[in-house]
């Protein structure tokens, strides 16, 4: 069942979510071989990473469970709701890590180094920690609100405002801000940051596993 909910998922995944993100991929990567300076490079491919990700994947998230052409069909077969969150919200996030590492991959090729995020490891979480987040908020506002573009929304404003009062939340919300880990790597509260972001997301997850359930709200 859950191999069938895959290939679903898949089948009827809209190509230009799919597209997107490569486009932005395509865009950054074109951006890195204009610039010349390491250091720019550097900053390009911190922002691509840390910034841009999460917010293509918590964007997507939001579409990825509402906007299927025969969502009255998926609902009467007997497909869980937990599967059906996989399903859909795996595929974003598959999607988005291929991207990731692609980047990485084109980045290390023109020897831009990205060791100032930290170890291998590091690198990974910078990016994955909060596009898990904004991928669980996106699905549970998009499931809260019973249309896609609630959940979009939320998902880019709470982006919004974490970027533009960066500096607020370190200061005052360092265990809730999302861009901790790209922004101040060395900081001591990292790992506590990223433990808060996930225990949120996996939150956010259960209460779109509950909204879903009801799924009379969808149809």
């Amino acid at each position: 069942m859950k191999g069938a909910a895959l290939k679903y998922s898949w089948l009827t995944y809209r190509r230009d979510q799919l597209w997107f993100p490569l486009a932005f991929l395509a865009l950054f990567i074109v951006i890195v071989l204009i610039l010349p300076n390491p250091g720019a490079r550097f900053s390009i491919a911190r922002a691509y990473l840390g910034f841009i990700v999460p917010l293509i994947g918590g964007i997507l998230a939001a579409y990825g469970v509402l906007d299927d052409p025969a969502l009255e069909l998926r609902f009467s077969t007997p497909v869980r709701a937990e599967q059906t969150l996989l399903a859909r919200v795996g595929l974003i996030l598959a999607v988005q890590a291929a991207c990731a590492l692609a980047f990485q991959l084109f980045a290390s090729a023109l020897g831009v180094d990205l060791s100032p995020l930290g170890n291998l490891l590091r690198v990974q979480l910078v990016w994955l920690v909060p596009t898990l987040f904004l991928a669980a908020l996106g699905t549970a506002g998009a499931l809260a609100g019973a249309q896609t573009t609630m959940g979009a929304f939320l998902a880019g404003a709470v982006w919004l405002v974490h970027l533009l009062m960066n500096s607020w939340f370190k200061l005052n919300a360092r265990y809730v801000f999302l861009f901790l880990g790209v922004l101040v790597p060395g900081h001591p509260d990292r790992a506590l940051n990223q433990f808060v972001l996930l225990a949120g997301a996996l939150a956010l997850l259960l209460v779109s596993w509950a909204l879903l359930r009801r799924q009379e709200r969808y149809l």
